[in-house]
């Protein structure tokens, strides 16, 4: 298994995301996300930035390398009736599922900085937009 992955389906970290839902609202009202936008939302964790930028109307994929962490988004979205935002299971260092330049913008609140190389996430970052 990815050491990475497990790390983080080792614990519950969406007891610490609670403390960061008004971060990810501020990040999405700052960067200007639209209605009908498609965005990438890499390392997404449940969702801190990736629900916001759905309630705005915008077309959300979340991917996480955390499966828990991926479950646990969905079900927020559902919860929100969010029918415009899915996660995925995925490493953000590589992204060779999605089709170079499918969303208008691609974020990360920790995903590039927790990620074990990255470069690499910043190169598939650049490659989504």
């Amino acid at each position: 298994m990815n050491p990475n992955k497990a790390l983080w389906e080792k614990g519950d970290f969406t007891k610490i995301a609670n403390t960061m839902r008004q971060s990810g609202e501020e990040l999405v009202s700052t960067i200007n996300i639209k209605k009908g936008m498609k965005v990438l939302d890499l390392g997404c964790g449940d969702g801190t930035t990736a629900i916001p930028a759905a309630k705005t109307g915008a077309v959300v994929i979340g991917v996480d390398i955390a499966s828990n962490l991926v479950e646990a988004g969905n079900k927020r979205a559902k919860k929100e009736g969010l029918t415009n935002c899915i996660f995925k299971e995925g490493d953000a260092s590589d992204l060779s599922g999605l089709v170079d330049a499918a969303f208008d913008a691609t974020v990360t609140f920790f995903g590039a900085m927790f990620a074990p190389r990255p470069f690499d996430v910043a190169k598939e970052m650049v490659r989504g937009n």
